[in-house]
């Protein structure tokens, strides 16, 4: 079994918990043929053992740019099946970091994913509108923007006339492709939403 010091973080595996080092300083990971073993130090719980395997409920912590190398090489790997990628426009410059780690993996420029971008969300200053920092109490709701926007349950009427807008919102952005090259305020979503003209038929 290969000792591999300093890897990825897996969570503490205690109900409820979930604990686990950013940084991996005092955690190890045994390399076996099928499965892995993670040991770690959990400031709740103290020492602790995860197994990751296949049929386990273990997971290693993973950073986002890695999460999206696992993901995509996890989706072409089915060849019977056609894999849409569809990222924020915040993701540009990163999924070339992507490319990079796939064709590392083997894959030839012909089998990297083509990945549709949607308009980024930002805020009245022209930052990304963040969602987790709102939740957090980090940043607030900006000008013209509304609370279900985080939280749809808090739209005002009802869930067939929200699912109208959203498709009708949908549609004018489909409409050209130049919509997808721009960003949009918060407010300027705000406004589009409630203009819905017309009807869908919903079972």
């Amino acid at each position: 079994m290969t000792v591999f010091p300093g890897s990825r973080p897996a969570p503490c595996p205690q109900p409820g918990c979930g604990w686990a080092e950013k940084g991996a300083e005092r955690t190890r990971v045994l390399l076996g043929d099928e499965h892995a073993i993670v040991q770690a130090l959990c400031l709740h719980h103290d020492p602790y053992e995860d197994v990751i395997a296949l049929d386990g409920g273990g997971y290693l912590d993973l950073a986002t740019l890695n999460r999206n190398l696992v993901k995509e090489l996890a989706a072409g790997a089915d060849r019977d099946r056609l894999s849409v990628t569809v990222k924020d426009g915040d993701w540009v410059f990163g999924s070339t970091l992507v490319d990079t780690a796939l064709t590392t993996n083997g894959l030839t420029a012909g089998q990297l994913p083509t990945r549709p971008f949607c308009p980024q969300v930002v805020t009245d200053t022209g930052a990304k509108l963040s969602k987790s920092l709102i939740r957090d109490g980090q940043a607030s709701l900006p000008a013209g923007s509304a609370p279900w926007m985080l939280d749809t349950r808090m739209w005002p009427g009802s869930l067939s006339e929200y699912t109208d807008r959203l498709l009708e919102m949908a549609a004018i952005f489909l409409s050209d492709p130049r919509h997808f090259f721009r960003s949009y305020s918060a407010g300027e979503l705000g406004r589009l939403m409630p203009q819905s003209t017309r009807s869908v038929t919903t079972p």
